[in-house]
């Protein structure tokens, strides 16, 4: 089997790192198909805020710790070049950054997001498959 390595927004991680979440196991099931996840520094920033504001502080930070503890994680920073590409509509300025990290790097983007997706692909971007758990439920 060859490697896959795939770029992962923020609906993955914030569906894998919230057991209770509706999409826990969709989101272990997409990331166990990954031998090598990217995350765009913004999704890291988006994941804290996602988590503090739902969950408080104190959760935010642990499930921020937990996802640095994952083994095969690295961390790609935003470019000057993405926020440009991203600047070109600022109502999708979040999404268009990790779009354009992924295809700045060559490689697909794992999410879970119907928007995110329809994005991608409208500017040529893979997409890791969902598993069948995730389709069935709607994603």
């Amino acid at each position: 089997m060859s490697s896959k390595a795939a770029v992962v927004d923020t609906s993955v991680l914030h569906a894998y790192l919230r057991r209770e979440d509706p999409l826990h196991e969709a989101a272990e099931a997409l990331l166990e198909l990954l031998d090598a996840v990217v995350v765009p520094s913004i999704v890291l920033h988006e994941l804290v805020w996602s988590m503090r504001k739902k969950l408080g502080r104190v959760a935010a930070r642990e499930a921020a710790e937990r996802l640095l503890a994952i083994r095969g994680v690295t961390y790609e920073p935003v470019l000057e070049t993405d926020i440009v590409f991203a600047l070109a509509d600022t109502r999708r300025y979040h999404d268009l950054l990790v779009v354009s990290v992924a295809s700045r790097l060559g490689l697909p983007l794992a999410t879970l997001d119907h928007g995110m997706a329809r994005l991608a692909r409208r500017h040529g971007v893979e997409l890791v498959a969902v598993p069948r758990l995730a389709r069935r439920i709607g994603v």
